[in-house]
């Protein structure tokens, strides 16, 4: 009887666990869709304004950099790889926000590269996940307005307020060297990305209007050629082409993870670079990732 008893609990841990995998799986792929909300006052044109999306995926190397995008330096479009990575966010309200009392606490900034060699995740070494930088912006994401209002919470986290006309806020971390944790460049199979967020209360005595918030984030990375790379060695380009974006997902009044992945599907290409046009692969299918989750 103790000996069934046992059982019976394993296979309940064992399909309670499925079931947890299961539901992460799914938000994952949905992060990698269409944006929940339409974003308020953003330009027509650019992908992420609609949906998620993949540039250079999984693939550090100045070929792998989309056609659009072209530097004076030819050696940051050749095929050697980049050795830094850089996680970011951005905080966009949607067209029906109507919240001023709130702020957005973002948190748990992780990194993991799945290696081809061995078919083996590898996390990156964020320490407590908290951001180091954010800034206001303009709607088109182009323009930056100084700094974002920022205040540390009780719990040692960091929370961001938007600004009386509601402008993005982006954000992230500094780079991270592959190499130094242990990643080869080269031997990247697929990237994943992943932070969570909270909405509070600005003043915790004033009125609590969080249910008329529409606020979303997106969760990214950068890839650079080195640790010591500015964005000024990138001349007459003013930004570095991303590994990718998720979709653009609402933040809620409890904790809440969002995802990017290379996955594909549901993923989508942003671009065509020389890399995918001689058969590179930026992406990986979604059933492999789903069979070998990080």
């Amino acid at each position: 009887m103790e000996n069934l008893f046992i059982y019976l609990i394993t296979i309940v841990l064992l399909l309670m666990a499925g079931g947890a995998s299961s539901g992460v799986m799914d938000d994952i792929k949905a992060d990698m869709q269409l944006n929940e909300a339409p974003l308020l006052n953003s330009p027509v044109g650019p992908g992420w304004a609609k949906q998620a999306n993949i540039v250079m995926g999984s693939a550090p190397r100045g070929d792998a950099t989309p056609g659009y995008w072209t530097p004076a330096n030819p050696d940051l479009k050749s095929s050697r790889s980049w050795n830094a990575i850089a996680p970011w966010f951005t905080i966009f309200p949607g067209v029906d926000n109507a919240a001023t009392n709130v702020r957005i606490k973002v948190f748990g900034i992780k990194i993991s590269v799945l290696q081809k060699s061995t078919n083996v995740w590898k996390r990156i070494d964020t320490g407590l996940g908290v951001p180091t930088w954010a800034g206001i912006y303009s709607s088109n994401l182009i323009t930056s307005y100084g700094s974002a209002n920022k205040r540390v919470e009780s719990d040692g986290l960091l929370s961001y307020k938007l600004d009386d006309a509601f402008h993005p806020i982006h954000g992230g971390m500094a780079k991270f060297d592959l190499e130094k944790n242990g990643v080869d460049p080269s031997d990247i199979a697929a990237v994943f990305v992943d932070l969570k967020t909270q909405l509070i209360l600005d003043n915790p005595l004033g009125i609590d209007d969080r249910a008329r918030a529409q606020i979303l984030v997106s969760v990214g990375a950068d890839y650079y050629p080195t640790m010591t790379t500015k964005i000024a060695d990138f001349s007459p380009m003013k930004y570095v082409p991303s590994s990718g974006a998720s979709r653009f997902s609402l933040i809620k009044t409890v904790p809440k993870s969002h995802y990017f992945s290379t996955i594909d599907p549901p993923g989508t290409y942003d671009t065509i670079s020389e890399y995918t046009k001689a058969g590179g692969l930026v992406a990986i299918p979604v059933d492999q990732f789903e069979a070998n989750l990080p």
